[in-house]
């Protein structure tokens, strides 16, 4: 029976580790899509991190290495004080690359 725990215990605390890599304190989606495959590893992908709120409304999105430069780019969501989008704003591409992780001023960086 100790056999079988073990190692049944270090893949679920794996995966709750590598889950908890971008933030622990925000409500996320990360998809990645493959967009070239060579026939034995991909090559080129697409990372995503969608930000929501605690009504389920998304409030960032991040675009990981998408830019020329391969920095981050966000797109910010505001929305009122009756729930409604407020301001719809340009994707803006950061300063530098967080791997994904919540930007609290991403307007302000340019």
């Amino acid at each position: 029976m100790k056999k079988i725990l073990i190692p049944v215990g270090v893949l679920l605390l794996s995966n709750v580790v590598g889950a908890q890599t971008l933030t622990s304190t925000e409500n996320y989606v990360y998809s990645k899509t493959y967009l070239d495959y060579n026939g034995t590893a991909a090559t080129k992908s697409s990372e995503t991190v969608q930000y929501f709120d605690g009504l389920g409304r998304p409030k960032q999105v991040v675009n990981v290495k998408a830019s020329p430069l391969q920095k981050d780019v966000v797109t910010h969501i505001e929305y009122d004080q009756f729930g409604r989008q407020a301001k719809d704003y340009l994707p803006v591409p950061q300063s530098s690359t967080g791997g994904g992780a919540y930007y609290s001023g991403p307007l302000g960086v340019y």
